[in-house]
């Protein structure tokens, strides 16, 4: 199974838990599989449509999955999904 990484302002939605493994077949499977893990978690990764919200980046062993095709890129055992939301200001 893969593991989540969770950045600290998301810790609120997983109880406080920095990483924890969820399964899945590809990167997405595996977010998936946090939200429904962690039921809060979604409102914040998922639009209404249930498509990924699009300040949402997800990183498979520290390169952005746009660079590897997109999140439907296969996962193993052992590797780590971070999910980081873009930061903006002014």
């Amino acid at each position: 199974m893969p593991t989540i990484r969770i950045p600290s302002p998301m810790q609120y939605y997983t109880e406080k838990q920095a990483e924890f493994k969820v399964p899945g077949k590809t990167v997405l499977d595996a977010v998936r599989s946090a939200a429904e893990k962690f039921p809060a978690l979604k409102f914040h990764l998922f639009d209404g449509n249930d498509k990924l919200r699009r300040h949402i980046n997800l990183f498979l062993n520290d390169v952005n999955v746009r660079d590897l095709g997109g999140p439907d890129v296969p996962v193993t055992d052992g590797d780590v999904v971070r999910i980081l939301p873009s930061i903006t200001g002014g």
